[in-house]
């Protein structure tokens, strides 16, 4: 399958979902992501879930409670920055109208640990198939040693998706059924 095809098949699935059933999805995703030991890290970009992804807004909000570093991205030109939160109330529709933060130079990381990369699909290698318009193609290799977690639902998991040389992979792909790992991320 081209990449087009993969993209509309699946992102059709996905907004089929009822808002029920994405929620108990969700939340079966963020408990397995507990399980992983993240609040070992200390900073996180998250994503603000639209047309149906998988929502991580709960998890953000315990992390913020516990005193964590949350970033949210904020899209400048054609680049994503991350920018840190206090509060998911600061969100507002940015780009795509998508809810991201305001833009404020002292709240922009240059570093962030773990980076919540979403995606319309992943495939056992841990490589992703975003919308197209490259943002997290440009943002991953920025982060070298960040660890790269991949949310989706299981259906949206494939055995192997059409890659570019561009491709960055995930490390960890997380869905509601199972955790997928690159080699060099064992330890999770």
């Amino acid at each position: 399958m081209q990449k087009e095809e993969i993209r509309e098949r699946v992102s059709k699935r996905r907004l089929l979902l009822s808002t029920e059933e994405a929620g108990k999805k969700s939340s079966l995703i963020v408990d397995r992501l507990k399980s992983l030991s993240l609040e070992d890290f200390d900073s996180f970009l998250f994503y603000y879930p639209v047309k149906n992804e998988v929502s991580l807004l709960e998890l953000a909000q315990d992390f913020l409670r516990i005193g964590k570093v949350v970033a949210f991205p904020k899209v400048v030109g054609k680049e994503i920055v991350p920018v840190r939160v206090d509060s998911l109330s600061c969100l507002l529709p940015g780009k795509f109208s998508i809810p991201e933060p305001p833009l404020s130079p002292d709240a922009v990381l240059k570093e962030v640990s773990v980076i919540f990369v979403p995606g319309l699909a992943f495939d056992l290698e841990c490589y992703r198939l975003g919308y197209g318009g490259g943002y997290y193609d440009r943002l991953l290799p920025k982060f070298q040693s960040t660890l790269k977690v991949g949310v989706c639902y299981d259906f949206q998991l494939l055995d192997r998706l059409p890659r570019e040389p561009f491709d960055v992979p995930v490390d960890i792909v997380v869905t509601e059924n199972r955790t997928t790992r690159r080699k060099k991320w064992k330890q999770y």
